[in-house]
């Protein structure tokens, strides 16, 4: 039923539509859809072997009725998908849109929702072990090289953020953390390649400029993430690696190094591309950590104490300023949202490919161990 299922999307789509990732970032909703479900293969590449052999102790529990629930998910998927057809194009033709084109983009698909219905109503009953409960492999960190240990971590780190999207727990305090690690990886990696961390405007949009304005920019990120209440410590796999990491910045990457310093041998290349790698690294955290904190704001689970509002939103609301005199918090303001959400953005595009705007003011960024990992 599934090779069915697959034969007739394969008919729908045509071969002349190559898969999106070989052109292309996902630019439209189908399109990164399709890529979620092509991370999908490659995520359970990653517990077996290409000869179906397990990599990891949740794949030791897999059985065949696991992928063969998994193949049902995707007939329901394919079935609530394919219902909205008809509707859609009833909508579109009382929108005015001509039949014509309807009928060339809504084909009619009943054979095909035919086939996935087959497919979901010929699944066994549920597995001990679902495909959606393998999750990642936790890399082993290697510790015999600080470049190599601090790459491993990077690695970790993206790996326990993502989880941190479907985490029902507080993971605010995660959130302020790994923005206190994009302030450090921003600024040794600028000091590496000779920055100057105390000028007020570091000017331009690529070179180490660029890296000071975007560390910067992660510590914006950081103050505004400050003003919200945490209610517990951060995930302790993240506050280890993080720890680690900035240790480790600091070994490989002083920021007392002297000024104008131009790396030339292969170990300084090599930790060149290590901290380059953890640049690109913590882009592709933001990007995890926005998708967080958009669900938490969407939840309503962000407050922020009242005594830190602007008095003008106090006096507005009598329930605020009452909450202020008690010292209590409020649910933090849709601006205050807004604000925070247009910094991840900001922090998801790496800073050599895309212009960084100033602040007003620039206050000298300084790091350590400490300053990240205390709540």
């Amino acid at each position: 039923m599934s090779i069915d299922l697959i034969t007739r999307l394969e008919a729908v789509t045509g071969e002349a539509r190559p898969h999106p990732s070989q052109l292309s970032r996902g630019t439209t909703p189908w399109a990164r859809s399709a890529l979620a479900l092509r991370a999908a293969a490659d995520l359970v590449g990653t517990h077996f072997s290409t000869d179906g052999r397990p990599r990891s102790p949740d794949a030791a529990e897999v059985t065949t009725a696991t992928f063969d629930a998994g193949l049902v998910d995707l007939g329901h998927v394919a079935v609530a998908a394919l219902a909205h057809e008809d509707p859609l194009a009833l909508r579109a033709i009382q929108a005015g849109v001509p039949r014509s084109t309807v009928a060339r983009q809504l084909p009619g698909l009943e054979t095909l929702a035919h086939a996935a219905r087959e497919l979901a109503a010929k699944g066994p009953g549920r597995p001990h072990l679902l495909l959606d409960d393998l999750g990642q492999t936790r890399i082993r960190v290697r510790t015999d090289d600080p470049a190599t240990e601090l790459s491993d971590r990077m690695v970790r780190l993206r790996q326990a953020v993502w989880t941190l999207i479907a985490d029902r727990s507080d993971v605010l305090p995660s959130l302020r953390l790994t923005a206190g690690l994009g302030v450090a990886v921003h600024a040794h990696a600028a000091v590496f390649h000779g920055a100057d961390l105390t000028a007020p405007d570091p000017g331009g949009t690529t070179g180490p400029g660029a890296l000071v304005a975007h560390g910067r920019a992660w510590q914006r990120l950081h103050q505004a993430l400050s003003r919200f209440a945490v209610l517990a410590p951060p995930s302790t796999s993240i506050r280890d690696d993080a720890v680690a990491a900035a240790r480790l910045l600091s070994e490989l990457a002083p920021l007392d190094a002297p000024r104008g310093h131009v790396p030339v041998a292969a170990a300084d290349r090599h930790v060149g591309a290590v901290l380059n790698g953890a640049v690109q690294v913590m882009a592709d955290i933001a990007v995890h950590e926005g998708a967080a904190f958009d669900r938490l704001s969407r939840a309503g689970l962000l407050h922020i104490p009242a005594r830190a509002l602007p008095r003008d939103v106090v006096t507005d609301y009598p329930d605020v300023a009452a909450a202020r005199l008690n010292g209590r918090t409020v649910p933090a303001p849709a601006e205050a949202l807004r604000v925070v959400a247009a910094m991840y953005t900001h922090v998801a595009a790496h800073p050599i490919s895309s212009p960084t705007p100033q602040a007003a003011s620039h206050p000298v960024v300084r790091t350590s161990v400490e300053s990240i990992s205390v709540v």
